[in-house]
């Protein structure tokens, strides 16, 4: 925390690339350079344990990836794989028996490996290709687009054949997860680099043991800890969308400049020094909106505990099929996830095994660029029920409150300092 300011989290900038063990380094350094602490109530276990209340559930940090950074299949796989080392480790010992433990230094057998090389080699998985950059949209689509058939039916099938460990546990969902998040052009496909990703398509084809997915793990849990999260508390403070926040800092600069004339003109007038006092109030209120407001912080909002509602949010608060109510979340926190129990409550983005993460097709885009300006200032409010992001919010607006009170305490000093101008 720096002396001058109570601030967000620092903003962790993506490094280019797929995830790889040199690319995920710099977000561990960057950690351990953050000046603000982030509260327990939303640290990293509690929001992926879906303990922590909204705005910052598992389904907002699920949405925050899915329409800001565009990279969702990371938090999607990653909580698949928590799950499934749960149910792995909770399998008969007669059934994991079957599932060696995979050693990623010993060389596996040479039909796997050549198999798994020539399926990226042939489909042109390199390390260049990222798939999840979001900082270079420009004019192309947010989102990356499967090749025309980079799988033939033929090639899935002969994966399936080669593995010949037909009797390991859970071996039909491996095959369906590697389909739906490792082969390249898959529904929601990981950036992984080829090498991690062969890798993995290696280990796969020998075993289901959970020690299969322990690089991608570390290369998951890195960037979805050290750069996912503090980034998604970091946006998760502001609590007025883009249009409300920028009227929020014209009328605090507003308030600061009526400040100033007040005080500009009782200095020139022959009026006591002791009365340009009266800008002080101007001076303090607008201060204090401004520098909350660089923020992302509306003090009006936060008195009232609540915040502007997202774009994506208005079908969910309309209590739409397939979405859930930030009410009717919060009810699911502190309970164990499992997929197979909650499909038909949670939205599609929840499921292992939904669509891609493209939202370009969805209602909620053609009515916000149609909505007048307006109406995106005075859009819906909703409650902020999290605690812990009211802690920090609380500390933001307090050390915006005494940094204004310090200025104001300058300017008027200045101010009553002057002589008088005496020219009315």
């Amino acid at each position: 925390m720096t002396i001058c300011l109570y601030k967000r989290p620092k903003y962790v900038e993506k490094v280019e690339g797929p995830l790889s063990l040199s690319n995920s380094r710099p977000y561990f350094h960057q950690a351990q350079h953050q000046t603000v602490e982030i509260p327990y109530a939303i640290n990293f276990e509690n929001v992926i344990s879906n303990r922590s209340l909204p705005p910052c559930s598992l389904q907002d940090f699920m949405d925050y990836l899915v329409y800001v950074t565009h990279d969702a299949e990371n938090l999607q796989f990653y909580l698949w794989m928590v799950d499934y080392f749960r149910r792995y480790s909770n399998a008969p010992k007669t059934e994991t028996s079957l599932s060696p433990k995979w050693n990623f230094d010993e060389t596996p057998p040479t039909s796997v490996c050549n198999f798994s090389e020539k399926v990226c080699g042939e489909i042109d998985c390199k390390d260049s290709d990222d798939i999840s950059d979001a900082s270079t949209l420009g004019d192309r689509q947010p989102y990356h687009q499967p090749r025309e058939d980079p799988w033939k039916t033929s090639d899935l099938a002969d994966w399936s054949k080669r593995s010949s460990h037909a009797a390991q546990p859970f071996r039909g969902e491996i095959n369906r997860i590697v389909a739906h998040y490792i082969i390249p052009g898959s529904p929601r496909e990981l950036n992984l680099s080829h090498q991690h990703r062969t890798d993995l398509l290696n280990a796969l084809q020998y075993t289901t043991h959970p020690s299969a997915f322990s690089n991608v793990k570390i290369l998951l849990d890195t960037n979805l800890r050290y750069r996912a999260h503090p980034n998604f508390v970091r946006w998760s403070i502001c609590n007025g969308n883009p249009p409300w926040t920028f009227c929020l800092i014209a009328f605090a600069t507003m308030n600061i400049t009526i400040g100033f004339m007040i005080a500009i003109s009782l200095t020139l007038s022959s009026h006591s020094r002791w009365l340009r006092l009266v800008a002080a109030a101007e001076w303090w209120f607008g201060f204090t909106n401004l520098l909350a407001g660089s923020q992302g912080l509306c003090i009006l909002l936060h008195r009232l505990s609540i915040r502007s509602i997202r774009p994506w949010e208005r079908e969910k608060h309309r209590h739409g099929p397939g979405d859930l109510s930030d009410d009717v979340e919060a009810s699911f926190r502190g309970g164990n996830i499992k997929y197979s129990e909650t499909q038909s409550r949670w939205p599609m983005k929840m499921e292992v095994f939904g669509p891609s993460n493209n939202y370009l097709k969805e209602g909620w885009i053609e009515k916000d660029q149609r909505e007048p300006m307006w109406r995106k200032i005075f859009a819906r409010k909703v409650r902020v029920q999290d605690r812990g992001l009211r802690i920090m919010q609380n500390k933001i607006i307090r050390y915006a409150e005494a940094w204004a009170f310090l200025i104001t305490v300058a300017l008027s000093a200045g101010f009553v300092a002057l002589p008088k101008g005496n020219f009315y």
